[in-house]
């Protein structure tokens, strides 16, 4: 069993507003340059949405316009916990999960934990599909989130 990630980060803002900005606003922050189905074939995303419901869509829109899945929203509770599946230029069949939590942290802040998990679906490939997201998360979330919020 390889062990799931798990990133912490707080930041100058209320649960609501740390949850917004991470659903809502994720086209804003998110290094589409480098993190992206696209930037993988060359050229920056032009978006990425999380469609706000359980069942709905995560997906960026590729440099040449088209769609690229990136999982499924499982578990939407406002302002409180995301979780959805997560496969982005994957086969969907070997999606992992990804959860964050929004706590209430002190005076203003919120703390905010990312858990990714499920890596069995990549069999011996898990230990390596693992580590290149343990970094990943760090700029992901630990630095564009974090600043676009207000850490």
């Amino acid at each position: 069993m390889t062990d799931p990630i798990t990133k912490t980060v707080v930041v100058n803002a209320q649960p609501d507003r740390a949850f917004d900005v991470f659903v809502n606003r994720i086209a804003k922050w998110w290094p589409l340059d480098g993190h992206a189905v696209s930037a993988g074939r060359g050229k920056p995303a032009l978006a990425v949405v999380i469609e706000p419901f359980v069942g709905g869509a995560v997906y960026e829109t590729m440099f040449d316009g088209t769609r690229a899945d990136w999982g499924r929203v499982q578990v939407f509770e406002l302002a409180q916990r995301l979780a959805f599946s997560w496969h982005p230029g994957t086969d969907p069949d070997r999606a992992t999960l990804v959860e964050i939590a929004f706590e209430p942290h002190g005076e203003g802040q919120t703390q905010v934990t990312l858990t990714h998990s499920g890596w069995e679906v990549w069999a011996d490939d898990a230990p390596a599909k693992r580590g290149s997201y343990d970094s990943g998360w760090d700029h992901v979330l630990g630095e564009c989130y974090a600043q676009a919020v207000g850490a």
